[in-house]
């Protein structure tokens, strides 16, 4: 009787240890640890450069993005190069890979390797890149509404309302993607909500908020919910589509939009950052100075600028480190699972956070001092229990539904790799026409 319950345990581990996508786990850590990392250097970024928001907000976003460039640029070259030394015929510059090279192909130009034309791998094809245009319209417009409602709301509040990034998430992969979520996903979602409100409801939300910028905040979630859904359509569509193709072009649309909508921070008491940047208003000539001052901040130049403080370019470059590692971990969670799983798996920054703020030795790898360190509530335990034990029942049916569900999701998944296979979606409606944008 013993040897048969010992069997039994040991198989039942392994059943659930070959259900747990260990890829989509390590993708998730890595998100995880670069959102935390992101977290703490925005924090110290704002201590050592203060009153630049709108211009810290294109730049930490432009350096990475022009890391992303590089690197694309660089692993492109270096593939063509190696593809022509086995072919010396290939023209590097104009090379077509073997089976494509028009718009409507199942795998157009992403892989480093292949031998599509060189600009193709680089900016992807018109299909690609018009989603490219959307989602980074759409995740610049998110930044903006946030940077906007910023100072005007809780940060505990801010904490609480994007949340709804993962509603939204659902929401707009049910009606465009056209999933379906079944009880194990919503009992999951609705766990991972509770956990995130948890961390931070019991410290306090009701001060410090304008009812319509507290609107405009959590409404700045959808835009970026649609991106993220956005992302796994493209790479539904094109299963090559490399993620780092993806990762700059996105980025960079959304700094050309957060770098087109500056002079909305002329307008009086429009942008914050410890009180009003421009309380009574600015022109034009006063706005371009005053970003001239961030960067001058920046490169330290002296005498320094207003709010600045020697040194301020090191958390400038943690900031943009972590936040690029954390968009390309996402996006490679997209990729690997679902728009929604990667977002589920994002809650756990909240409580993740609150725990390493409890930890001396994290914040100072980021310049915080030893007064900044928060003690880890009975809460943020709670919480972070409860977003554990959402992003586990949110895939229940892997891990307890039934041999015929557990069949039917490998099924699709071996159609569509790039799918979460738990999202309660069949395997006809993984195969339906895609929609244009």
């Amino acid at each position: 009787l013993h040897d048969c319950i010992a069997d039994l345990a040991m198989s039942a581990a392994s059943q659930m240890a070959a259900a747990v996508p260990w890829r989509a786990v390590g993708l998730g850590a890595l998100m995880l640890i670069s959102g935390v990392g992101n977290f703490m250097s925005f924090w110290a970024m704002g201590q050592k450069i203060s009153g630049y928001p709108m211009m810290l907000l294109y730049t930490y976003n432009g350096m990475y993005a022009l890391v992303f460039l590089l690197l694309l640029v660089s692993r492109e070259l270096l593939a063509t190069m190696r593809a022509a030394s086995f072919n010396p015929q290939v023209d590097v510059s104009g090379a077509k890979a073997i089976g494509q090279g028009n718009e409507g192909s199942c795998a157009p130009g992403a892989n480093a390797g292949t031998l599509d034309p060189l600009l193709v791998r680089l900016c992807g094809n018109r299909k690609q890149h018009r989603f490219y245009l959307v989602m980074g319209l759409a995740t610049g417009l998110s930044l903006e509404l946030q940077q906007l409602a910023n100072g005007k709301v809780n940060p505990d509040m801010q904490s609480i309302l994007y949340q709804l990034y993962l509603p939204f998430s659902a929401m707009v992969a049910s009606m465009y993607l056209r999933k379906r979520f079944g009880k194990w996903e919503i009992l999951g979602g609705v766990l991972v909500l509770g956990g995130a409100v948890a961390v931070v409801l019991p410290a306090g939300v009701a001060e410090g908020n304008r009812l319509v910028w507290a609107f405009v905040y959590g409404l700045g979630a959808l835009p970026l919910a649609m991106a993220c859904v956005l992302q796994e359509e493209v790479f539904r569509q094109v299963d090559q589509t490399s993620v780092l193709q993806m990762s700059f072009w996105s980025t960079f649309y959304g700094i050309l939009f957060n770098i087109a909508t500056l002079p909305i921070a002329m307008i009086p008491n429009m942008v914050y950052e410890d009180g009003p940047v421009f309380p009574h208003g600015a022109s034009f000539a006063t706005l371009m100075e005053h970003q001239a001052d961030g960067f001058r901040c920046l490169f330290g130049r002296q005498p320094l600028p207003h709010g600045c403080s020697p040194g301020a370019w090191l958390p400038v470059v943690e900031c943009a480190l972590s936040y690029g590692v954390n968009v390309y971990a996402c996006m490679a969670l997209v990729r690997e699972v679902s728009a929604v799983t990667a977002v589920l798996l994002g809650s756990l920054l909240v409580p993740g956070t609150a725990v390493a703020s409890a930890v001396p030795a994290l914040l100072g790898l980021f310049g915080i001092g030893a007064s900044q360190v928060m003690p880890v509530t009975w809460y943020v335990i709670l919480g972070g229990l409860l977003c554990v034990s959402g992003i586990i029942a949110y895939h229940g049916d892997a891990f307890f539904g039934s041999a015929k569900t557990k069949a039917k999701g490998a099924s699709c998944g071996d159609n569509d790799g790039n799918e979460d296979t738990d999202a309660g979606t069949s395997c006809s409606e993984s195969s339906q026409e895609s929609v244009q944008v």
